[in-house]
C-alpha cells in the first residue's frame, strides 16, 4: 500500500480562497481512431456523416452556451461564441472534405488529422491567450468525434460528495459543468489566470491554481490536498499541523470575504489621514464587476492586448469601443486607465507582424510597435477617446523610455481627437494621458517625462527586470529578481519626487504593490495610487487602513539608507512583522 507523499507544488493563483478536501483525479476519455479508409462508393455517405456530426456539435455547443448565459451572463457565454466559429472553420472543413474524398478517410480520422495539426500551431505560442485557443480547438474535435462515434458526452455533474478536482486540463464544457456545491476547489497541470478553468472557478467562487505542470503525476485518487487559490499553492497530503494552520486560515479567509460586504466601500485611508486611491489590474471586461465587488476604486490597468491575442484579426474600433465603454461606466465616476496595446516580449500575434525575436522583451514591442503602426494605433485611441464620453477614462502607453517616444503618441493622439471631431462623433475631451515607467531610461529622465505626462504608472515587474537585468522567467535566476534591491526603492522614490514637483500623481500598478510587506514600504515611499490583483485588494486595504503613513515614511526612509537586498528585506520584515502582525495574514 503506498504511503501518502506529502509534496507543495506551485503554480498560478487563478481564483482566491482555501480549499481542503479529498482528490477527484478526472482524466479525459482517450477517443480511439484507427487509420481506416472507405470504399469510393461510401464518399458522399461519409460527407453526409460529418456533415450531421457538425449539426448535432453546434446544437449541444449552443444549449451550453444558453445555459451558462442564464447562470454566469454573456461575457461567460462568449466563450462558446469562439467554439462556434472553429466549428464553422472554412479551412477545416474543406481539409477535412478533402481528406473524405479524395484520401478515402473516415469524417472521424480526416477531422482530427486538421484539427489536431491547428492546435499544434497555437500549442508552440508564448501567449497564454493563444494556448487558451489550442484548447478551444481539441474541445470542438473531442465533442465532433464524440458525435461521429456514437459516444456519450462524459459529466462532471455525477459526482457524489465535495471533492477537490485536479486534472490535467478542463475544457470549456467540462468546466461549465461544475458546481461549488460539489467541487471545493480546482487544480490543473496547465492554463494561465485567463484560462478558460479559471474563468469558471472566478465566476463561481471555487478556489483554484491552475499552471501546475506535472502534479497530476504525484497525485492519486482520495489523496488529501489543499488548494491555495490565493498564492498559487497545492498542498499534497499535508500534516495534520499543516491541516490545522490551512483550516484556520482559511476560515480567516472567509472571515474577511464577509467583512469584504460591509467594508468595500470604505476609503484606503492611513489611521493618520494619508488617503491612497486603490484600484484594480484586469485583463477582460468582465473583470471590472469583480474588481468592484472586492473593494476596488477604479480600474489602474485595463490590458488591452485581449483584443488582439483572441482573434486571428484586427479588432474594429467599434468592438474596442463597447468594451472600453461598459468598463468605464461601470466603474464611474473612478477612474478606468486604459493601457495602449502592449504586444511584443512575451505577447505576440502573427497577423500584427509580431515575432518571436532573439531579445523578445528589448526588442520591438509596446510604444515601439504602436508608433510604427500608427494605423492600428490610431484605432485604438479613437476608441478609448469615445469611451470617455461615458466615464472617467484614462489612456496610458507602455515601455516609455524616451521623450520623443511620448511626443509622437502624444501627437497621434491629437490626430485621433480631430479625426473625431471632424466626423462629429462625441469624445471625452478631459482624458488624461499618463505613461507606464519601466525602464530605467524613463527613471533617469523622470523630470522631462512629468513635464509632459499627467500622472506615471510605475510598471515595477519589468522595471526590476530591466533594472537588475533579471529575466523574471528563469528560474536559474529567480532569486536575483528582488523588489527590496536597493536600486528599485530608490527608483521609485525619484519617480515620485519628479512627479510631485510637476504636481502629477504616481501610482504603482505592478506586483509589487500586493505584497503586503512591500505596500508599507510603498506607501511610506509616497505613492499616491495602488494598482493590483482583484483579489489582493482587501488584504492591502486592511494594510493601509491599519498603518500610519508616519511610521510607513520612517520605515521606507531608513530602508532607503540600506546597502544590499538582503539587509532590506530583513530589517523590513522584522520591524513590519513585528509591528503590525494583524495586518499581515499567513
Amino acid at each position: 500500500m503506498r504511503t501518502p507523499e506529502s509534496i507543495v507544488i506551485s503554480g498560478v493563483p487563478a481564483s482566491p480562497g482555501i480549499a481542503i478536501g479529498s482528490v477527484h483525479l478526472f482524466e479525459q476519455e482517450e477517443l480511439h481512431i484507427g487509420d481506416r479508409d472507405i470504399s469510393a462508393d461510401l464518399v458522399e455517405q461519409e460527407v453526409e456523416r460529418f456533415k450531421a456530426g457538425l449539426v448535432s456539435t453546434r446544437e449541444e455547443i449552443e444549449q451550453i452556451r444558453e445555459t451558462i448565459r442564464a447562470e454566469l451572463g454573456d461575457e461567460q457565454a462568449k466563450i462558446f461564441d469562439a467554439h462556434l466559429m472553429i466549428l464553422d472553420d472554412v479551412t477545416a472543413l474543406e481539409e477535412t472534405m478533402r481528406a473524405i474524398r479524395e484520401e478515402l478517410k473516415t469524417a472521424e480520422f480526416a477531422y482530427r488529422r486538421t484539427l489536431s495539426r491547428v492546435a499544434e500551431e497555437f500549442d508552440v505560442a508564448e501567449d497564454e491567450h493563444f494556448r487558451n485557443t489550442a484548447a478551444d480547438v481539441r474541445d470542438v474535435k473531442r465533442r465532433v468525434i464524440r458525435h461521429l462515434l456514437g459516444k456519450p458526452r462524459p459529466s462532471l455533474g455525477n459526482i457524489e460528495g465535495q471533492i477537490v478536482l485536479v486534472a490535467h486540463d478542463l475544457t470549456p464544457s467540462e468546466a461549465a459543468m461544475l458546481s461549488k456545491d460539489v467541487v471545493l476547489g480546482i487544480a490543473t497541470d496547465s492554463g494561465g489566470r485567463t484560462s478558460h478553468a479559471a474563468i469558471m472557478a472566478r465566476s463561481r467562487g471555487i478556489p483554484a491554481v491552475v499552471g501546475l505542470k506535472y502534479a497530476t503525476l504525484h497525485i492519486r485518487q482520495g489523496d488529501t490536498v489543499v488548494v491555495d487559490g490565493n498564492r498559487g499553492k497545492l498542498d499534497v497530503n499535508p500534516s495534520p499541523d499543516d491541516l490545522d494552520e490551512y483550516a484556520r486560515r482559511q476560515k480567516q479567509f472567509l472571515a474577511l470575504e464577509n467583512s469584504l460586504l460591509v467594508d468595500r466601500e470604505l476609503p484606503a485611508v492611513t489611521p493618520d489621514g494619508r488617503q491612497l486611491e486603490l484600484s484594480a489590474n484586469i485583463e477582460m471586461p468582465e473583470e471590472a464587476e469583480l474588481a468592484l465587488a472586492r473593494g476596488a476604486r477604479g480600474i489602474g490597468l485595463y490590458r488591452t492586448e485581449f483584443f488582439y491575442m483572441r482573434s486571428a484579426r484586427l479588432p474594429e474600433e467599434d468592438e474596442q469601443y463597447e468594451a472600453y465603454r461598459k468598463v468605464a461606466e461601470l466603474v464611474s465616476p473612478h477612474p478606468a486607465i486604459i493601457r495602449t496595446v502592449d504586444v511584443g516580449g512575451d505577447k505576440f500575434a502573427s497577423y500584427l507582424g509580431t515575432r518571436r525575436e532573439n531579445n523578445p522583451f528589448l526588442g520591438w514591442r509596446g510604444i515601439r510597435f504602436s508608433l510604427e503602426r500608427e494605423e492600428i494605433f490610431k484605432v485604438q485611441l479613437r476608441a478609448i477617446f469615445r469611451a470617455g464620453v461615458s466615464g472617467n477614462v484614462k489612456l496610458m502607453f507602455p515601455m516609455i523610455s524616451s521623450l520623443d517616444e511620448l511626443r509622437q503618441a502624444n501627437a497621434l493622439c491629437k490626430q485621433a481627437r480631430e479625426e473625431l471631431r471632424s466626423s462629429g462623433v462625441p469624445f471625452g475631451e478631459n482624458c488624461e494621458i499618463g505613461i507606464m515607467v519601466e525602464t530605467p531610461a524613463a527613471v533617469l529622465i523622470a523630470d522631462s517625462l512629468a513635464r509632459e505626462a499627467d500622472f506615471f504608472s510605475i510598471g515595477t515587474n519589468d522595471l526590476i527586470q530591466y533594472t537588475l537585468a533579471v529575466d523574471r522567467g528563469n528560474e536559474k535566476i529567480a532569486h536575483l529578481y528582488d523588489p527590496f534591491h536597493p536600486a528599485i526603492l530608490r527608483s521609485i522614490k525619484t519617480l515620485v519626487d519628479a512627479g510631485h514637483r510637476q504636481d502629477i500623481w504616481v501610482g504603482v500598478c505592478g506586483e509589487m504593490c500586493g505584497d503586503p510587506v512591500s505596500a508599507v514600504i510603498l506607501l511610506g515611499l509616497g505613492l499616491d495610487e495602488f494598482s493590483t490583483s482583484p483579489y489582493l485588494l482587501p488584504e492591502i486595504k486592511t494594510v493601509i487602513r491599519s498603518v500610519s503613513f508616519a511610521e510607513a515614511k520612517a520605515l521606507a526612509e531608513k530602508a532607503l539608507r540600506l546597502s544590499t537586498a538582503a539587509d532590506v528585506r530583513s530589517f523590513v520584515e522584522e520591524r513590519i512583522v513585528r509591528k503590525f502582525p494583524h495586518v499581515l495574514f499567513p
